[in-house]
């Protein structure tokens, strides 16, 4: 039997039994390849008094039980037993050591497995006895738990608080063993923190993961949702982190609202409440733009009815107006505080916090734009027509006629000086006619590097159609431009050629020119006691008015009948 098992194909086999993974990957080969040497060479050492027969040793507590190829025989040849005596040597330290020291226990957990590598070697022959996990506490010498057993009950009574450290403590032969160490925690009833970026994050119509965090966390076993009808809904979870949990929520059937998360631990017997809150889908933000220097800036985006308000380095906007254009939201927001000016910085990243009225705060990244440029009017004139048969005397200086033409000089406030790329653009107050005055087309001209001179022909640059008050704003060469400001007040004028009237006693005047819809209305005095309404839709040249008072004329123009002008005609003379 030994020559059978030491030789051939059967010592191949043991061999290659001793490399597999169940029989550790060679770990144990030394052992094996000793055993078959030692049978090999007391298999041939016998005498005609003595056989020599090799003994497998296998110790029980204080006792070696003898395993036995062959029957020992008391005659001739005398069998003797040859046994393999462990050797007198303090014993090596068995090679325990903790899989993930950074890793942490729930003490409280049915069935605790602590894993540590070389485990298997300790546990399986019985010089490892005695094993405990000596758990140390805030009062006293500590806890010494059996390895082996459940430590729920033990743990509980123990005086534990939060984090423990627990140590594998045993005998290997005879001498005392100190193993790996290990992080515990005893769950106990508290908050829970809901990760910032997930705060809003509860759309319904959908499943979404939710963040939250507490140092009990790795001692969770059940995390159920509970809406408000208090239907308890299953959710799937997981603890990648000792002190965070991952949570996928469904929501795939639920409306907006208020919901329970309730979370489960060892060792607790009421579960935690969290309170949330459930969204619609929101709109999407894309940007919020703002000038350095400026108090108001501009969200884009979509659905922007819904914001409340938008802070941004320590500033607080709240909506002006909501335009749409281009399939988008743009929502001008305006800021009261004074303290705008030194707070936003050009090129500086920033972020807006934007509010929403159902109480969500929505992150939108921005960065603060160069400051816009500026420019003030230092002087302005309006050069007349003197080519018109009859003046009409405005009685605003702020009017300006159509056929006139407007010169005024600006100087600039931001930047420092003039380039020759900016641009002023003029335009009406619904900006329907608007117009660039640039040096290129000769429209601006520089008096020094901080003063230009602009000409305005309204009547070529703006059409026959424009009126009433025109607006003006710079605009940088990358097209940045500026804040409106008001300029004059632009008015068409009638061309108006004579008077001529009836001799007694008829009295009656008429008023005749071209374009006479431009007049409101028409009187002989200045307080247009007696006056006379121009119709709309008014296509005659020539207006019945009453008869005339003195050579003055007062009209009032359609497009500012606030203001009263006046005229002075020359006197036809009727056939």
């Amino acid at each position: 039997m030994v020559a059978t098992l030491t030789s051939g194909a059967s010592s191949d086999l043991l061999a290659q039994i001793s490399s597999t993974p169940n029989a550790r990957s060679g770990y144990y080969s030394p052992y094996i390849g000793a055993v078959v040497d030692v049978a090999r060479i007391l298999s041939t050492a016998h005498t005609a008094q003595y056989q020599y027969i090799p003994a497998l040793a296998l110790p029980r507590q204080d006792q070696l039980n003898l395993r036995l190829n062959n029957p020992p025989s008391f005659r001739n040849p005398k069998s003797v037993i040859v046994i393999g005596l462990p050797p007198v040597r303090p014993s090596p330290v068995p090679p325990l050591r903790s899989v993930d020291q950074t890793q942490v226990f729930c003490a409280g957990r049915p069935s605790l497995l602590l894993p540590a590598e070389g485990a298997p070697l300790v546990f399986a022959t019985e010089l490892a006895h005695n094993f405990v996990l000596h758990v140390a506490t805030k009062s006293g010498p500590g806890a010494d738990l059996p390895a082996k057993a459940d430590p729920t009950q033990l743990l509980q009574s123990a005086d534990l608080e939060g984090e423990a450290t627990g140590m594998l403590r045993g005998d290997w032969g005879f001498h005392p063993f100190e193993g790996p160490h290990f992080r515990l925690r005893i769950a106990k009833p508290g908050p829970w923190i809901v990760a910032s970026k997930d705060a809003s994050a509860l759309i319904v119509g959908r499943e979404d993961t939710i963040h939250l965090r507490s140092s009990d966390a790795c001692c969770v076993s059940a995390v159920k949702l509970k809406n408000e009808q208090g239907k308890v809904l299953e959710t799937e979870w997981k603890s990648p982190k000792p002190d965070e949990l991952e949570v996928k929520v469904p929501l795939q059937n639920a409306s907006a609202g208020s919901v329970v998360m309730l979370i489960k631990k060892f060792g607790v017997r009421d579960a935690d409440e969290i309170p949330l809150h459930t969204y619609a889908e929101a709109g999407s933000l894309e940007s919020f733009s703002i000038h350095a220097g400026d108090v108001d800036g501009t969200l884009k985006g979509t659905r922007l009815d819904h914001v409340e308000s938008v802070e941004m380095n320590a500033l607080l906007f709240t909506p002006d107006s909501l335009t749409r254009a281009h399939q988008q939201d743009e929502l001008k927001l305006t800021t009261h505080d004074a303290a705008a000016q030194s707070k936003l910085h050009p090129g500086d990243a920033t972020v807006a916090h934007v509010k929403l009225k159902d109480g969500r705060i929505l992150d939108v990244k921005s960065e603060i734009e160069a400051q816009r440029p500026a420019v003030s009017v230092l002087s302005q004139s309006i050069q007349l027509d003197q080519a018109s048969p009859a003046t009409v005397r405005l009685g605003n200086q702020t009017e300006l006629p159509q056929d006139a033409r407007l010169n005024f000089f600006l100087k600039t406030l931001v930047p420092e000086t003039f380039q020759s790329t900016e641009k002023i653009e003029v335009a009406t107050g619904d900006e329907s006619f608007r117009v660039l005055l640039s040096f290129k087309e000769g429209n601006l001209t520089l008096q020094d590097s901080k003063t230009v001179f602009a000409v305005l022909d309204p009547m070529k640059l703006l059409g026959p159609s424009a009126f009433g008050p025109l607006k003006f704003r710079p605009v940088a060469s990358d097209g940045t431009d500026g804040n409106w400001q008001p300029l004059v007040n632009l008015v068409r004028v009638p061309t108006l050629t004579g008077i001529r009237c009836m001799p007694e006693p008829e009295k009656q005047c008429t008023l005749s020119g071209d374009k006479l819809f431009l007049l409101d209305s028409v009187s002989t005095d200045p307080d247009f006691v007696n006056s006379v309404t121009v119709p709309a839709g008014f296509v005659e040249e020539a207006l019945a008015i009453p008869a005339m008072k003195a050579k003055t004329l007062y009209i009032k123009l359609r497009d500012d009948p606030n203001t009263v002008d006046t005229v002075t005609l020359p006197m036809l003379t009727t056939q």
